[in-house]
């Protein structure tokens, strides 16, 4: 395990944030050759916990046919790209199977009860952070059974916005043709959005498992799973974290919709707890 400093004078002040974050936690692929999708989601759930997050404020999609799956050499186990660890142990399996669609993910985004599940319920103060681990296509992220269009997705962020359901949104999204998927956001409604790929690009796998036959992770989720991990969240900003995956990722990741958002701290957003169920 490394760290990785900063000069302090590089970022700004904490400022005061009075409301909650809710985390969104999203794998939108089925089958063993995506292994990959679903790791990196366990590993990010894992760090959610130990920024205090408790778990009534993150929901997980996945479809949970991996760690049991008759490919698995190592059944119960999802390995993280970060530091091989079991991640898959004591994830909340909010959605799994069938309800991983994007009709209950744009539900429980916007606090519908529709979904029949846990759902963000998020007020004007609160701050939302989802993740998105998958297959995309122009303007789609997929998933097992359909796709999630940029309209369905820019247009329930807007209306979110309208409706004051959140004060800051940070969405990082890694699949083929990322960009694409923000078309139509609006440009001040205090969301920022990091793609692992321009438009014309499909994102890269990394970290090749021998005894499992799979990859691990992405380039982009590699990255900023590993910066989450080992970074010192109190000095480091957004833009910090963009700057990181750029040097770790040949896909043209890209940052989209605001621009004061990656001057803040990460810790505005994941801040460390004591949390004595975190491990």
């Amino acid at each position: 395990m490394y760290y990785i400093y900063f000069n302090t004078l590089d970022f700004e002040k904490p400022q005061d944030m009075s409301g909650k974050t809710w985390v969104l936690l999203v794998a939108g692929s089925k089958d063993w050759d995506n292994y990959r999708h679903q790791a990196n989601v366990c590993c990010a759930y894992q760090l959610m916990k130990k920024q205090g997050i408790p778990d009534e404020q993150i929901v997980v999609m996945m479809y949970d046919d991996i760690a049991n799956n008759p490919n698995n050499p190592f059944p119960g186990s999802i390995r993280s790209v970060v530091d091989r660890t079991n991640v898959y142990k004591s994830v909340p399996l909010d959605y799994t199977g069938n309800k991983v669609k994007s009709k209950n993910f744009l539900a429980v985004l916007r606090g519908d009860d529709s979904a029949g599940g846990k759902i963000i319920r998020s007020k004007k103060n609160d701050n939302i952070l989802i993740y998105m681990s998958g297959v995309g296509s122009d303007a789609n992220f997929k998933f097992p059974q359909d796709s999630l269009d940029a309209h369905q997705f820019t247009t329930t962020i807007n209306t979110m916005s309208d409706d004051k359901k959140y004060s800051k949104m940070v969405i990082f999204m890694d699949s083929d043709n990322s960009q694409s998927v923000f078309k139509g956001l609006y440009t001040n409604i205090h969301v920022y959005g990091v793609a692992s790929c321009d438009s014309a690009n499909q994102n890269r796998s990394v970290q090749n498992d021998p005894d499992r036959g799979i990859y691990l992770s992405d380039q982009f989720s590699a990255a900023w799973l590993t910066f989450i991990s080992t970074a010192d969240l109190e000095k480091a900003t957004f833009s910090k974290l963009f700057e990181y995956i750029k040097n770790k990722d040949d896909s043209c990741p890209c940052e989209i919709g605001d621009k004061e958002i990656p001057k803040l701290l990460i810790s505005n957003f994941l801040k460390l707890e004591d949390c004595s169920d975190c491990a």
